[in-house]
């Protein structure tokens, strides 16, 4: 079963990824001037980022600590999982900036 963190690292990812790409796409564009949704905006990049990092350290002590190969094979592709977490809130950084430059200024 995945962790808990995994879920949530996962989630998060999918959901700024969602937010950023759909309010970049035109599909909920605020108006400009509106800080509040800015900081809401880097603030769950910021959160998402760091929970794919907590993830990935949890995912790494899983595997170390492994007692059956069930559970070595288990935590190495929960350790996939993470790093793809990972991978995507990259791409969110990413939109995070597009976003600050194209939506916000």
């Amino acid at each position: 079963m995945l962790s808990k963190l995994l879920i949530l690292a996962i989630i998060l990812a999918v959901v700024t990824y969602t937010v950023l790409l759909s309010s970049l796409a035109g599909t909920y564009l605020p108006g400009k001037g509106s800080l509040s949704l800015d900081v809401f905006m880097l603030s769950l990049a910021v959160v998402s980022f760091f929970t794919s990092f907590l993830a990935i350290k949890q995912t790494w002590y899983d595997v170390s600590t492994a007692y059956t190969d069930r559970e070595l094979i288990i935590g190495r592709l929960e350790r996939i999982l993470a790093f793809f977490a990972l991978g995507l809130n990259i791409v969110n950084i990413i939109l995070v900036f597009a976003y600050i430059l194209i939506v916000a200024i």
